[in-house]
């Protein structure tokens, strides 16, 4: 990559460490609750916490990966099996004085709005990938919850760390909707937030699974169409809820991976969320 042409905000979220990343409050209150009883603190209940903070899911995949690291004869993929390997009592030491978003943010009203509607955006599109996979009886359906989670992570870290710029992204877009977004990321970062996102994945040692699942957009794959669909359509539901125009186009293409009616497809993900 040529730094020289990324922008300061750019070349500040790539030299990030995973110790800066923040969670929700509502995550630290939960890890607090099980570490105050470990005797019945287990993996499963501990996921159920983590995965509903994208931030928090990145330092227990980073987590297993700076403990094990290559020692592992199979690449640890989902936050339940990082879990199990790293111990509850280990992971309960390593999420000690965990830093808060919502106080990063507390004066940036702006910005804490920005990441907690990219938060809720990124559940919803992880429950929509969840719902398809469970239909399809993909035995990834948690890979694909995750990495439907994680999708956007590098937009969510943006607004946490430079959100002058990802309001300055999301301004170009307003004046002009017919202009993608990856480029208006480029106009204002020289990069785009998935590549952001790649290199961090990999330089904070990510499985290569779980890399290749979170940017698998392009190619045809069920995996990939499922992962595709469900960030589609949680980004369609944000803008102009069930209204959005682009919804029912949506609906029948998820149709035609899960073997379903379009109006079946939609029931299912009204379901999911």
């Amino acid at each position: 990559m040529d730094t020289a042409a990324t922008s300061p905000e750019a070349q500040r979220l790539l030299a990030m460490a995973p110790a800066a990343l923040p969670v929700l409050h509502a995550t630290r209150e939960g890890l607090a609750h099980w570490a105050a009883r470990p005797d019945h603190a287990d993996a499963n209940r501990l996921a159920d916490v983590v995965l509903r903070d994208p931030f928090m899911v990145m330092r227990t995949l980073h987590l297993v990966a700076s403990r094990f690291g290559s020692r592992l004869a199979t690449p640890v993929q989902t936050v339940t099996a990082a879990l199990v390997l790293v111990g509850v009592d280990p992971f309960f030491r390593a999420c000690e004085n965990l830093p808060v978003l919502q106080d990063r943010l507390a004066h940036e009203p702006a910005a804490l709005q920005g990441a907690l509607a990219a938060i809720e955006r990124a559940h919803a599109a992880a429950r929509i990938a969840a719902a398809f996979a469970v239909h399809r009886q993909d035995d990834d359906a948690e890979l694909l919850h995750q990495a439907a989670l994680l999708h956007d992570f590098a937009g969510l870290l943006l607004w946490c760390e430079a959100s002058g710029a990802a309001l300055a992204i999301a301004m170009a877009q307003k004046m002009d909707p017919a202009l993608r977004s990856v480029q208006a990321q480029r106009a204002v970062l020289g990069i785009e937030l998935s590549a952001i996102g790649q290199q961090l994945l990999e330089r904070w040692g990510v499985a290569l699974p779980v890399r290749q699942a979170v940017d698998a957009l392009h190619g045809d794959s069920s995996r990939t169409r499922t992962l595709r669909l469900a960030v589609q359509v949680a980004r369609h539901l944000e803008h102009g809820g069930w209204h959005n125009p682009a919804l029912p186009d949506d609906f029948t293409e998820a149709g035609h991976l899960l073997n379903l009616p379009a109006d079946a497809a939609a029931s299912l993900v009204r379901q999911a969320l």
